[in-house]
């Protein structure tokens, strides 16, 4: 999402007890997630001066499957992983979070255990420069 310019981003925002949920879509798919103990701003508000869009709009309906997914991984069940969406990522930062991804609930790996699960031995940090980046953090845990 950094540096590109999107079309129409749709965001939405919510409160689950302390936690303030931002969620953004394109026409594409999902774009993004965000989590906060305060209160940055409500709605698509937290995205404008994050994202370079064209036209940002408060909507839940774009953002429905988004919404789902990440009440999903906050409630402990499987986040489905088809969901669509709108990411530019290099093949490593897949690979990376779809392992992570694949990890069951409630079990741990390190970054280097991860990198070897990418057949990429050695490359922890790289593991753990693709986990800073990761626009979804509760669909790639």
């Amino acid at each position: 999402m950094a540096g590109q310019r999107i079309p129409n981003l749709y965001g939405w925002s919510w409160r689950i007890g302390e936690l303030r949920i931002y969620a953004a879509s394109s026409d594409k798919g999902a774009l993004r997630v965000c989590l906060s103990l305060k209160d940055e701003a409500v709605g698509c508000a937290y995205f404008e001066a994050r994202v370079l869009a064209d036209h940002v709009e408060e909507n839940r309906a774009k953002n429905r499957v988004l919404i789902s997914s990440v009440e999903a991984a906050l409630r402990n069940r499987p986040v489905p992983l088809e969901i669509p969406m709108d990411i530019h990522a290099t093949p490593f930062q897949w690979k990376a979070w779809e392992a992570i991804a694949g990890i069951p609930f409630g079990e741990t790996r390190t970054y280097g255990e991860v990198a070897a699960m990418v057949g990429k031995a050695g490359a922890a940090r790289a593991v753990g420069q693709a986990m800073g980046r990761n626009p979804l953090p509760l669909i790639y845990p």
